[in-house]
């Protein structure tokens, strides 16, 4: 007895402390369950406490309650409004009433605007399916704006005039519908946006989606009823529109692009809804599309880790998603604000000229509202100058697809956190390019280079190693016939009734040209260019060319903005502090954005790789495909014609033409410059360099490297171009390296910027992938520029069978050793495409002599920070110094090029085979002797070798023993080097008939031209002098050299006591030959120095056979490439017009381009400016700025060169390199 009366106590303590609201609530639900209908009263309190229901707590009971609400209000309503509508026009009779139907529409916006703050959304959707609620809202839109809707006593179809019928059958428009009031209108508004709002929720992953929910909400066609009412709502004439014509369309129009005097145009300005709305249905897309960036396409081309979980869900949310009247209403928006953008760019314009004429004036005109609304001088008109590019396609959009006159002004009120329509429209593209990339497909197949990675097209229908040989063009007919007959099933699908993929590539194509060209600079676009890019290798071939110079020219300019955060407004509920280091833009994906843009920087690397079978000059080509682009794209092919190589694939040369790699070095120089600063300011900081390191490297790994062009662009690319990106990626590297290391000083704080970033799938190997991708393109150009030597050798050859036996033997040889050590998924880099592309130009020829210029250029630029940070970071693993090990072993053999070809003719003598005539020419040993130069004197490569192989010798870990081999190898390369080196030198004090020194001074035809012999000639000799100078330094002046060697040979001794015999004698053949060659230095007879010489040199012929696999004979065929030194190096900043900051360190990434850092101010709009500064002292050496001088003055060594300073000479400065702050 007593315990009932406590808890009969303590239920009515409850109720007490329920509010009014949830009173309200329990009683409504009563009268609900018992089959009654809501008193007016209630109705209305429910309605006018909409705050109450919002912020009351969501407990299950209340929730209950408020969808059993919610499912009668909206059935109740549509009953109203369907009653409304039966009843003639300007009737008396009773029935129902406006007010009625109002206070019902209040309900129904009360009670989803509660639902939408619900957080759990899994156990929201289940209720909400329990209570069929999706059919009841779908109904509700329908009945609010019906067919032939009038407004304030207009007629009906007036906005669209006569396009507007032409929609009927989407929207159902028709003449004679029912006439609301502009209140009407605007409470049917609300609720359709409170509409949208709950599905977006609805639609939401958390994790996974309630089954029966996702059918519902397909079932239903909930969002296409919602889009078609909107569609009825712009094609409904105002009654106030007829007054709004006799009055100037420029008084009329408000900053969102409507009519401020019709219902709908007020609704827009005024509504908060109206805010909304946008926003609303780029978070429902996004959630509809499986929360990608970029979304799965119909052919879906890869199914990323976070989509597993939903793939189910798939069709059905492919389907809700391809309504016509969706798909009508995002392409009318489209159209509108791209016309809006240019319109108010075209105001700007003539307000700024007005200015440069009139500056007293200019501001009181009829554009001065929107020259304030971005000034001359904003970022997106700097950026635009700066570009300089031509204007988009369509500028006036020749074609309006069905968008009616009066809203070709734009649609959509201008969003908080968006500067101009240029903005709002990059925000419009995003949202139509998540709609489409999900529903849009064009109608065959790419046709690429090379076969994909293993990821792409695992879900098509056919057999995914059909698909991938239909790709390549590798298809057996029955492959190509089962992968055309499951096309033919998928492809029906794909087309909503609306557009075409053309269409769709057209419209996409036109706003978003137009927004990146006139928004600001952090504005950001990833889902539209992704389409853009998919579509264009979709496309019929003609279809394709006609559209990749203009494409490959927008997506230039859209690249250097993914470093930037994007714009929109800023918010405090974003978790784990994502908000503080990704950015407005990014922070809305869920995804890190270094993931977000990895699909787009896919789809990029794919279409450089696109083979458009089209039989057209290469002359002509790009001039049939675009007016204004042909000049640019041709004239990269005519070069590459008139210089005798082939022209590189034509989707490079567009890429080329429109501007890719001053794009590519502006993102790496804004995402490296714009975190490493902060990296170490605390966590998000610290997060957000390691993204943005991420980044970088996906863009050199993914851009350059897959694609396989980077041959080629050295070939092909504008010098200037080429030498800037090269320059800014060396960089880099140094600037992520150096921040890493900084950052693993601070252990705690890296720990905690990981953390951040494992959620959004981030990484922190942002060094590691970014040294990699570097070392294979370092690999592809030394592996290229041999090839193109060897084809030329081989093209000399008398023995045609000969010839044709090596060229095989070469076609077998894995070359790209560390492309396919970092290659995922086996991918491997097609060295076939590679040639094929333009990565493989006839020796002799200017394209040829351009691509071992820059490839030179590359190592000089790369190698040495490549050293550095494996020597620091190689034991960690944070870098792969095995991968430094194998380039320093492409480069050691081509110092020993002029003795392959005796020892290969040895091997053949014994053998008792036919001896070709193989004689080095003279430039080829110049040039020869010029790489041992760089790897000896400029790299320090014994004294790097002895260091690592000395820690390899301290480590006896079986990872570190698994490398051993390739280091020892190096290390026996580098002693044969220094021993070549040697005996070169006592060959010269002695006569020239030696054996070796003959072949040394042979000069007979080689491999190469007669232009690029003469410039391996004049390389040769200047490093030939050089190296004599330092030989005979290293002999009388210091000891260092040999105590390396002494060192070196030690650490290979304890190597291979653990490795083998015949590393044991391999080390001892190194020792002797170290001997005879010391013998031969310090030999007073000059014949005797030739005579151990000419032992030595066979001493290393024994050696290259120990540790060689046969490579020499291929290699002795070819030709040596021009080796970096002083002398080329000038010659290839001389070529580029390229000037650079005279301290050697400088690691400035400031400004978007190498080029631009010492550019005067008569030179760039953006250069260096009053930044530059000059050596005071010699007036030689200039700098980019004065932390550059004054470190070169304190610790560079310019204090001891430079010829102004007390005890130096103008002539020994040391190059025009080394200068820094003198006077000081």
């Amino acid at each position: 007895m007593r315990r009932g009366r406590i808890g009969a106590a303590a239920a009515g303590f409850n109720r007490q402390q329920k509010s009014a609201v949830e009173r309200d609530l329990a009683s409504a639900l009563h009268s609900l369950m018992t089959g009654q209908g809501l008193q007016r009263q209630l109705v209305d309190r429910l309605g006018s406490s909409r705050d109450e229901l919002v912020q009351m707590p969501q407990s299950p009971e209340n929730q209950a309650a408020v969808l059993a609400v919610l499912g009668w209000g909206s059935r109740e309503t549509t009953r109203v409004a369907l009653a409304r509508q039966a009843q003639p026009a300007g009737s008396r009779a009773p029935g129902a009433s406006e007010e009625e139907l109002n206070r019902l529409m209040q309900l129904v916006s009360a009670t989803l605007s509660s639902l939408t703050v619900e957080a759990e959304t899994l156990k929201l959707g289940q209720a909400v399916a329990r209570s069929q609620l999706p059919q009841a809202l779908a109904a509700l839109c329908d009945a609010l704006f019906p067919p032939g809707l009038r407004c304030c006593g207009g007629r009906s179809g007036g906005a669209g005039s006569s396009s507007a019928s032409s929609d009927a059958s989407v929207t159902g428009s028709g003449s004679g519908g029912p006439a609301i009031g502009s209140a009407g209108l605007r409470t049917r508004l609300d609720v359709l946006v409170s509409v949208l709002v709950l599905a977006a929720l609805l639609w939401k992953v958390d994790g996974q989606r309630v089954p029966e929910l996702v059918e519902q909400l397909s079932g239903s066609g909930l969002v296409e009823r919602t889009a078609a009412a909107l569609l009825r709502a712009q094609e409904a004439e105002c009654g106030q529109q007829p007054q709004q014509r006799s009055s100037s369309s420029s008084s009329s129009r408000n900053s969102s692009g409507n009519s401020t005097a019709t219902c709908l145009g007020g609704w827009f300005r005024t509504s908060r809804y109206a805010k909304l709305l946008w926003m609303t249905y780029g978070s429902l897309t996004m959630h509809m599309a499986t929360v990608c960036a970029p979304a799965i396409p119909p052919r879906t081309w890869a199914m990323p880790e976070v989509a597993q979980g939903v793939a189910g869900d798939i069709p059905l949310c492919r389907k809700a998603l391809s309504g016509p009247a969706l798909q009508l209403w995002v392409g009318r928006t489209l159209v509108a604000e791209t016309h809006r953008c240019l319109a108010e760019a075209e105001v700007e314009v003539q307000v700024q000229a007005k200015q440069q004429h009139d500056p007293a004036g200019a501001g009181a005109g009829a554009g001065g509202s929107l020259a304030s609304a971005r000034p001359v001088g904003s970022p997106a008109a700097a950026d635009a100058s700066r570009q300089q590019l031509p204007p988009p396609p369509q500028q006036r959009q020749q074609q309006w697809y069905g968008l009616p006159e009066g809203l070709r002004h734009g649609i959509l009120p201008m969003l908080r956190g968006h500067s101009n329509a240029a903005d709002l429209l990059m925000d419009v593209c995003e949202l139509a390019g998540v709609l489409w990339e999900f529903t849009v497909s064009g109608p065959q197949l790419p046709r690429l280079a090379q076969p994909p990675q293993k990821a792409h097209f695992t879900n098509h229908p056919a057999s995914q190693a059909a698909v991938m040989n239909v790709l390549c063009g590798a298809a057996t007919p029955e492959e190509a016939a089962a992968v055309a007959a499951a096309e033919a099933q998928l492809l029906p699908l794909l087309h909503p009734p609306s557009y075409t993929a053309l269409q769709v590539f057209e419209m996409t194509h036109t706003a978003l040209a137009a927004a990146v060209q006139h928004a600001p600079a952090e504005a950001v676009s990833v889902n539209a260019p992704s389409l853009l890019a998919r579509l264009a290798m979709e496309l019929p071939p003609r279809q394709a060319a006609a559209r990749l110079p203009g494409l490959w020219r927008t997506l230039s300019r859209v690249l250097p903005r993914l470093a930037s955060g994007g714009t929109g407004p800023q918010t405090d509920d974003i978790p784990n502090s994502l908000a503080s280091f990704q950015g407005p833009f990014w922070r809305n994906i869920g995804l890190s954005r270094s993931e977000t843009v990895r699909p787009l920087l896919y789809y990029m690397s794919m279409l450089l790789q696109l083979q458009l079978q089209l039989q057209v000059p290469a002359s002509t080509s790009v001039a049939a495909a675009a007016s204004g682009t042909a000049s640019s794209a041709a004239a990269v092919a005519a070069a590459a014609a008139a210089a005798g190589g082939p022209a590189p694939a034509f989707s490079l040369r567009c890429a080329l033409a429109g501007g890719l790699l001053p794009a590519i070095e502006a993102l790496l120089r804004r995402l490296v410059f714009r975190t490493a600063a902060e990296a170490t300011t605390g966590h998000s900081g610290a997060a957000a360099f390691l993204d943005a390191a991420h980044q970088a490297s996906y863009v050199v790994n993914i851009l350059l490297r897959i694609s396989g062009v980077w041959p080629a662009i050295l070939a092909h690319g504008p010098p200037r171009q080429v030498a800037a990106l090269v320059r800014t990626m060396g960089k880099a590297l140094r600037v992520v390296g150096d921040t890493f290391a900084a950052l693993r000083q601070r252990p705690q704080m890296l720990a905690t910027a990981t953390q951040l970033l494992k959620p959004l799938r981030g990484s922190d190997k942002g060094q590691t992938f970014l040294f990699s991708g570097l070392a294979t393109l370092l690999e592809q150009a030394l592996v290229m520029t041999d090839q193109s030597l060897l084809v030329r050798g081989l093209e000399d050859l008398d023995c045609s069978t000969e010839a044709a036996e090596v060229a095989a033997e070469h076609s077998k040889l894995k070359l790209f050793v560390i492309n396919d050590a970092i290659a995922v998924d086996a991918f491997a880099v097609d060295r076939a495409w590679v040639a094929a592309v333009g990565g493989c130009p006839a020796a002799g020829t200017a394209a040829a002599t351009q691509q071992q210029a820059l490839a030179a250029w590359s190592l000089q630029q790369w190698a040495p920070e490549m050293m550095r940070q494996a020597s620091r970071d190689g034991r960690t693993n944070d870098v792969c110094s095995i991968y430094v090990v194998s380039l320093l072993r492409n480069v050691v053999q081509l110092g020993f090029w002029q003795k392959r070809p005796g020892a290969h003719l040895a091997r053949l003598n014994r053998a008792g085979a036919a001896a070709p005539a193989v004689s080095p020419p003279a430039a080829a040993a110049a040039a020869a002797g010029g790489w041992r130069h760089f790897l000896l004197h400029d790299l320090d490569a014994v004294g790097w070798m002895e260091h690592m192989l000395g820690q390899a010798a301290a480590d006896r870990s079986k990872e570190h023993l698994s490398e051993a081999p390739l280091k020892m190898q190096l290390g026996l390369f580098l002693h044969a080097a220094v021993s070549l080196e040697g005996a070169a030198g006592a060959t010269g004090c002695a006569s020239a008939g030696a054996s070796g020194a003959a072949a040394d001074a042979d000069g007979g035809s080689g491999s190469t031209g007669s232009a690029a012999q003469g410039q391996l000639q004049e390389a040769g000799d200047s490093v030939g002098s050089s190296s004599s100078s330092s030989s005979s330094s290293d002999r009388s002046g210091t000891s260092r050299q040999q105590e390396q060697h002494a060192r070196l040979l030690q650490h290979m001794r304890r190597l291979a006591a653990r490795m083998g015999d015949n590393w044991v004698s391999a080390v001892e053949l190194a020792g002797g030959l170290a001997q005879q060659l010391q013998a031969a230095g310090s030999t007073a007879v000059p014949t005797g120095g030739a005579a151990s010489a000419a032992t030595g040199v066979a001493s290393l012929t024994s050696l290259l056979s120990a540790v060689e696999s046969g490579k020499d004979r291929l290699l002795a065929y070819g030709g040596v490439p021009l080796p970096p030194c002083a002398g080329q190096t000038a010659a290839v900043l001389a070529e580029a017009g390229l000037a650079l900051c005279g301290y050697p360190g400088c690691s400035s990434l400031e400004g978007d381009s190498e080029a631009e850092l010492m550019a005067t101010p008569g030179q760039h709009q953006k250069g260096g400016g009053g930044r530059i500064k000059t050596c005071s002292r010699c007036g030689v050496v200039r700098y980019c700025c004065g932390a550059c001088q004054l470190q070169h003055w304190s610790t560079g060594g310019h204090k001891e060169a430079c010829a102004g300073a007390a005890g130096g000479s103008r002539g020994g400065a040391g190059g025009g390199g080394k200068v820094a702050k003198a006077g000081k």
